[in-house]
């Protein structure tokens, strides 16, 4: 195997690995700013509302929710990312892209 095609393949594990953990620690950090419950932490935060009915979470809930949401969304993005710029490396140090 190449070692273009290994050292990517290694950079591509390390994003898969890291990338989760920071951003759930970035955004367990941020969470707190961005999702502002009454009522403090035993306080209920109204999800959604359709008539008379309405949808309850808890403050923790709704903050892990938004912490794996942001997760796996920015993981993915990241992953993709670094795919898009490997293919592109390894296809133009390639012989038949030249």
């Amino acid at each position: 195997m190449d070692r273009d095609v290994l050292g990517w393949l290694g950079a591509l594990l390390g994003v898969t690995i890291l990338t989760p953990v920071v951003l759930y620690l970035i955004t367990g950090a941020a969470v707190g700013f961005l999702v502002a419950c009454s009522g403090g932490p035993q306080g209920a935060f109204v999800v959604g509302a359709s008539g008379g009915n309405t949808l309850e979470l808890s403050c923790s809930a709704v903050r892990t929710l938004v912490k794996t949401t942001v997760t796996v969304g920015g993981s993915a993005a990241a992953v993709v990312g670094v795919a898009i710029v490997a293919v592109a490396d390894i296809t133009r140090g390639s012989s038949g892209m030249r």
